[in-house]
C-alpha cells in the first residue's frame, strides 16, 4: 500500500528574516505603550487614515503590525509553508519587491471596501502579502497536484480553498479578518506572476479575441445537397 510522505518546505533565509523583523516589531509594540499608541493612531491603514488624514504610508505600514501574537505566528507560518518554493525560485529583490507590491494592493483594497460600506475600522497583519504569495504558488502549480497537508488538489483549487475559508470566517463571524486585505493582495499577486498587469498582455489577448471572431464571421460554409453535408 502506498503512503504518503509529507515534505515540509524549508525556513529560507528571507522568511527568517522577516519572522525576525515581524516578531520584534509586535513586541515592541507590545511592551513600549508610547510606540503602541504610536501604531494604533498613525501606523494602520483605513479610509480616514488614508484619506481623511493624508497618512498614505499606512497604505504599507499597516502590514508590519499585528493585534496579537497568534495573528503573528498564523500569518509566518502560511508564508512558510506556501512561500518558501516561491522564494527558492526568485531573487531577493524580486521576493521583497513582490512582499511589497502585494502589501500595497491589500492596503489599496480595505480603503476601497471601507468607502463601499462605510466602515472606518483601522486594518493591521502582513495577510494580504502572505495571500499574495499563496497566489504566486498556486499559480506555479496551477495544473499541477499539490497536497495541502494530506489533501490532493491543483494550484487553482488551492486559491478556491483560501477565499472560501476567509469567508466562511467572516460569515461565522468568528475572528474579525479583513477580507478585502486577503482578496487584494492576492488579486495582486496574481496579477502579478501572470503577467496580466501589462496593457501588451491584454492587447494581445484582445488581438487574438478580434482575430477569431473575425474568422468565426467570415468563414465560408458550403453545402453538399447530395450528401447533406457541410464543407468548410
Amino acid at each position: 500500500m502506498a503512503q504518503y510522505r509529507m515534505q515540509w518546505p524549508p525556513f529560507t533565509t528571507n522568511i527568517k528574516g522577516l519572522a525576525i523583523v515581524l516578531f520584534t516589531l509586535w513586541f515592541a509594540s507590545v511592551m513600549v505603550e508610547p510606540l503602541g499608541d504610536f501604531v494604533h493612531r498613525h501606523m494602520l491603514v483605513s479610509q480616514t487614515a488614508v484619506l481623511q488624514d493624508f497618512e498614505v504610508w499606512t497604505l504599507l505600514t499597516y502590514a508590519l503590525w499585528h493585534a496579537d501574537f497568534m495573528h503573528l505566528l498564523f500569518n509566518i507560518i502560511v508564508l512558510w509553508l506556501f512561500g518558501a518554493e516561491v522564494d527558492q525560485r526568485w531573487s531577493s529583490a524580486k521576493w521583497w519587491r513582490f512582499n511589497a507590491l502585494c502589501a500595497l494592493g491589500g492596503g489599496v483594497a480595505v480603503v476601497l471596501s471601507q468607502l463601499v460600506f462605510q466602515s472606518f475600522y483601522p486594518t493591521l497583519g502582513y495577510s494580504g502579502a502572505v495571500m499574495g504569495v499563496v497566489a504566486a504558488f498556486a499559480w506555479q502549480n496551477w495544473n499541477r497536484t499539490i497536497h495541502l497537508f494530506f489533501f490532493p488538489m491543483k494550484g487553482k483549487v488551492l486559491l478556491l480553498v483560501f477565499i472560501a475559508l476567509d469567508i466562511f470566517i467572516v460569515v461565522v463571524g468568528r475572528e474579525p479578518i479583513s477580507i478585502a486585505a486577503h482578496l487584494g493582495g492576492m488579486a495582486t499577486g496574481l496579477l502579478i506572476v501572470s503577467g496580466w498587469w501589462r496593457p501588451r498582455r491584454w492587447k494581445l489577448a484582445w488581438q487574438r479575441r478580434k482575430y477569431k471572431k473575425h474568422r468565426e464571421q467570415f468563414q465560408i460554409v458550403q453545402r453538399d445537397p447530395e450528401s447533406d453535408q457541410y464543407l468548410n
